[in-house]
């Protein structure tokens, strides 16, 4: 891992060379001080850096000095436009590169000797590839040089000053913002990733190929994207749309295909998917009620997530230690993500710890977890990699991907975590995440149903495209009522129980919905309710009970429908009165015996003539 973070991401070693007639340099005879700062500019879709490095050098002693040094970048950095210069002005390096890296050599013109004394390096050069525009966000991975006792480490960033984006997610945290500028002093992480932009687009479409192999009907689900806790869905299309939709007791947004024998079916889905870097407030009572239902099985071991080797977790009690655990003892096997992989489950994994991708990573934390009795789950999904050498994906020939979540029963949150990604990258994925993650199912009941978007195939077909976007989601709330069932002549002396169905025919799931029945001369029973969540397509019924508010009159009432204080139903009901209704009766009971009597007297003429 430490290998693999300094060929992608950090600075190589850096050397420092340094001559006295027969004494060599030790690294306690000097102290380095490191300031390095980056400037930003923005210019159509790319954003171009500018680097100053200034480095200290102090002499601790009196009797050698830093005369030589030299700094390796991997060769994947852009750097253009290089100058260098110390103390005395502008000095020529000496530049070398191969395969891997490119080292620039630094001599000093006239090195300042003593005790105390300090020597300065200045370099200056642009870099264009290291903070990248996502879709709505900017993405950076800084490199940082490990610290030694006597290095001091300074890294500054400079937004544009015509940016209004704020850095939103950032590991580890800097020291100090002010205005459009970040610091971060002696950073202890092996790199600083930091995101600004509180939200991302993606564009998604996503294709689903269903197939009946038998020679009679059957109905079949598939998983579209749900909403969560830090993502929202704004469907664009679905095409054919599904028979009906349900919320499985996990969260999963499952669409219903009917199937005749032997056929084949295409499903296309569009949306946009919005990622958050906050949880939404509108959503997180859902999940919080939900968990209620929820806790009898996500502390149950599973096929894939159950261990038997106690003894090597004995020591261990919380989700962080558990995080640590399961990054060093995993490696992560790159050979693997193109083969057809097997799921081995936490247990085979922790005996086979280098064949692990990110699926084994994920049922270890899990089965750890349940074991130690902390709620637990797996999100199989799309990570957006700026990398797949240190961000890497493998769930699938459509290059999924797969993390865990646990529950924190103190602030009432699921926590999503990804120790694949802290494991080949060095970033850390525990204390918070980033904006890359897009779910596509919810793990908690069984390990392997729903099936995520990806792995519906009948070929080796390609069916999941997710791209960053700048595109703004425009949310479109539309609810209709259908189904209406209820007498609308009723008699003055008995309750009726009436009917209706909600169905959101909107683009976006629906949270929290408030349905008003609201009547002139009519009592209901119970006239407020709460859906607590709709998603696109999906219906509810509501029930009602209702009567007439006085007796003994003939009135014309009537019945309205509201939801989100919108009016969407007016209906006139019709009170008869009960005596009324007698008098209609016994009315209709004389004229019943009076048409038999008519119809009795004919008979009889008919009769007598007939004689």
């Amino acid at each position: 891992m430490k290998t693999l973070l300094k060929y992608i991401f950090i600075f190589l070693l850096i050397s420092l060379i340094s001559y006295l007639i027969s004494n060599p340099v030790l690294a306690a005879d000097f102290k380095t001080d490191y300031q390095v700062e980056y400037n930003l500019s923005q210019s159509q879709n790319n954003l171009n850096s500018q680097v100053d490095f200034k480095i200290n050098i102090i002499n601790l002693k009196s009797e050698v000095f830093v005369s030589k040094f030299a700094i390796s970048f991997p060769e994947s950095f852009s750097i253009t436009n290089l100058k260098t210069s110390d103390d005395n002005g502008y000095i020529t390096p000496k530049v070398t590169t191969d395969e891997e890296k490119t080292r620039i050599e630094l001599e000093f013109s006239n090195p300042a000797i003593g005790k105390d004394s300090v020597n300065t390096f200045f370099l200056n050069f642009d870099q264009a590839n290291l903070f990248k525009i996502n879709g709505k966000v900017w993405e950076v991975v800084l490199p940082v040089i490990e610290n030694t006792q006597n290095e001091s480490y300074k890294v500054t960033v400079n937004l544009p000053e015509t940016t209004n984006k704020k850095i939103s997610i950032s590991k580890p945290k800097p020291d100090l913002i002010t205005g459009n500028k970040i610091i971060w002093n002696n950073p202890q992480a092996k790199t600083i990733y930091a995101v600004f932009g509180d939200v991302q687009v993606y564009q998604a479409e996503l294709i689903y190929h269903l197939k009946n192999d038998q020679i009679y009907p059957i109905f079949t689900e598939v998983a579209f994207p749900p909403e969560t806790a830090n993502q929202k869905i704004f469907l664009q299309s679905v095409n054919p749309p599904p028979e009906s939709v349900r919320m499985d007791e996990d969260g999963n947004y499952l669409g219903k295909y009917f199937l005749k024998p032997l056929e084949t079916k295409i499903i296309i889905y569009k949306s946009l998917i919005e990622v958050y870097s906050k949880t939404r407030d509108n959503a997180t009572a859902y999940f919080r009620a939900a968990i209620g239902q929820q806790k009898n099985y996500l502390l149950t071991a599973k096929k894939y997530w159950q261990i038997s080797q106690i003894d090597k977790i004995k020591n261990i009690t919380q989700p962080k230690e558990i995080y640590d655990f399961v990054t060093s003892s995993l490696k992560y096997n790159y050979n693997k993500i193109n083969s057809n992989n097997k799921r081995l489950g936490a247990d085979v994994v922790l005996s086979n710890p280098d064949q692990a991708v990110c699926m084994e990573f994920t049922d270890l934390f899990i089965a750890i977890a349940r074991e130690k009795g902390i709620y637990s789950r797996e999100i199989q999904g799309y990570g957006f990699s700026l990398d797949q050498k240190l961000q890497p994906l493998s769930l699938s020939s459509d290059i999924l991907h797969a993390w865990p979540e646990y529950y924190d029963t103190k602030t009432e949150n699921w926590i999503a975590v990804d120790p694949t990604w802290e494991n080949t990258s060095g970033i850390n994925y525990f204390s918070s995440f980033d904006l890359n993650h897009i779910a596509f199912v919810i793990h908690g009941k069984n390990p392997e149903y729903p099936l995520p978007a990806g792995m519906y195939k009948i070929e080796n077909s390609r069916d999941v495209s997710i791209k960053p976007v700048v595109t703004e989601p425009v949310e479109k709330k539309q609810i209709l009522i259908e189904g209406i069932d209820f007498p609308t002549t009723i008699s003055d002396k008995k309750s009726y129980q009436g009917k209706f169905i909600i169905k959101n025919n909107g683009n976006s799931y629906l949270w929290q919905i408030p349905i008003n029945l609201e009547a002139k001369d009519i009592l209901i029973k119970k006239d407020k309710f709460v859906i607590s969540v709709l998603a696109p397509f999906e219906k509810k019924t509501i029930t009602f009970d209702y009567s007439a508010k006085d007796k003994n009159k003939k009135i014309q009432g009537e019945l309205m429908i509201k939801v989100f204080q919108k009016e969407l139903l007016r209906q006139k009901i019709v009170v008869v009165p009960t005596i009324y209704i007698l008098i209609i009766q016994f009315f209709a009971v004389i004229l019943g015996f009076s048409v038999l009597f008519f119809i009795y007297r004919v008979f009889l003429k008919i009769t007598h003539h007939d004689h």
